[in-house]
């Protein structure tokens, strides 16, 4: 299986120093700034991990979200939210294969839950 991570966030500074961050301890990650980009890049099995913010200011990445359960079931997703966004990502998390991290969050923390499920 690939260890590779899709990380799907329209800050472009948040998203390097994540990649960054993921690349400096082995993984190898995709980036894209919006749901149109990742789902080009999206193929059934190539990714371990798909990482998307959950941002305020873009409730499409909810319907990313859906177009990956439907196009790569088995692909893991870890939503990056704030508080004020929780209550929707519980819908997500009932159907399985997804989990959720607060913003803001250390870096040491996202690498924990991504240990978690990969």
């Amino acid at each position: 299986m690939s260890s590779l991570i899709l990380l799907v966030d329209d800050d472009q500074l948040l998203r390097e120093v994540i990649g960054e961050f993921l690349a400096a301890r082995g993984y190898q990650v995709d980036m894209a700034e919006n749901s149109c980009q990742a789902l080009r890049l999206l193929e059934p099995g190539k990714y371990r991990l798909a990482l998307i913010d959950q941002g305020v200011n873009n409730p499409g990445k909810m319907k990313l979200l859906k177009e990956i359960r439907k196009q790569d079931p088995n692909l893991f997703c870890l939503l990056m939210t704030g508080y004020s966004r929780l209550n929707s990502v519980y819908q997500y998390l009932e159907e399985g294969r997804t989990d959720y991290i607060i913003k803001p969050f250390q870096l040491k923390e996202l690498l924990n839950i991504m240990n978690k499920h990969l």
